[in-house]
């Protein structure tokens, strides 16, 4: 068996392989997508749940970069046609502020550029919701989730995502802290009027992400998603006697992009050089 510390080195080694094109993408505004969700998972913990007015999404960014098993060396041995679709979603990025890179304007980016087309039938557009009417219920006066209903988000969240691993791997979203937050199944008791009467509305957005995947071995493949969240639960009360329900809304969209054939076919053998070599600087 593999101790922990051999694993260990072996992570911190394809890190320090990856370090110089997650670098380059950062100057862009393009973080890796483990920091903004170690970000988002210290933002969960410390979110009010039932500050309505607030405007702060915990796990937000408009896109950051996954790279599944892409290291330096698999690289290397990537065909020349995946090369330059690495490349060229790169040199389009740069093309573009970072402050403009919406969800639309990311999808304009790459659906305009002539060296990558979209895969047949990658297309996604899912909306969901997950609505519990909890019924009547003595009050939890800590607020504490069900257990049942945290299980049933998390079943919820992978049919959301078309049970793809890959991405399920990728994201690594702390779903259970996120089902803890919509499966409140009491009102928190904050005066001595709310002990006998409440009635309570919050919806917040709680993850809004775009990520750009880079092709790997497995993935020959660009692919761009976005995953949007939102959490909302009502509950009214009338001395111990609880009226709940609860929901999440989810919104998951996803397009896979690969090399244009019969336009990087036609060009010229030294500007297909000059695209690979720029291609691998990137890990430099």
């Amino acid at each position: 068996m593999v101790d922990s510390a051999t694993i260990s080195l072996a992570n911190n080694a394809i890190n320090s392989q990856l370090e110089p094109v997650a670098n380059k993408l950062r100057q862009l505004g393009i973080p890796g997508l483990e920091s903004v969700l170690e970000e988002g998972k210290f933002n969960i913990h410390n979110m009010v749940v039932n500050d309505v007015k607030s405007q702060v999404i915990p796990v937000h960014c408009k896109l950051a970069a996954s790279f599944g098993k892409l290291t330096k060396d698999s690289f290397k041995s990537m065909d020349e046609e995946l090369k330059i679709l690495l490349g060229a979603t790169v040199k389009e990025l740069q093309k573009t502020p970072c402050d403009q890179l919406s969800w639309d304007q990311v999808i304009s980016i790459f659906s305009q550029n002539a060296l990558m087309e979209r895969m047949h039938d990658s297309e996604i557009h899912k909306s969901d919701k997950l609505i519990k009417n909890l019924g009547t219920s003595a009050f939890n006066t800590d607020g504490s989730p069900d257990p049942a209903i945290v299980e049933e988000v998390h079943g919820w969240f992978k049919k959301l995502l078309n049970n793809d691993q890959d991405i399920l791997n990728d994201t690594k979203i702390d779903i259970d802290m996120l089902a803890m937050i919509v499966a409140q199944s009491g009102a928190t008791i904050n005066s001595f009027e709310s002990f006998f009467a409440k009635d309570e509305y919050h919806k917040r957005k709680v993850v809004d992400i775009g990520i750009l995947r880079f092709p790997d071995i497995d993935h020959p493949f660009v692919k761009v998603y976005r995953i949007q969240l939102t959490a909302w639960s009502h509950s009214s009360r009338v001395l111990f006697v609880q009226h709940d329900s609860n929901g999440i809304t989810g919104e998951f969209n996803a397009i896979q992009y690969k090399p244009r054939e019969s336009v990087i076919g036609k060009l010229k053998q030294e500007t297909i050089e000059k695209a690979t070599a720029e291609a691998e600087s990137l890990f430099d």
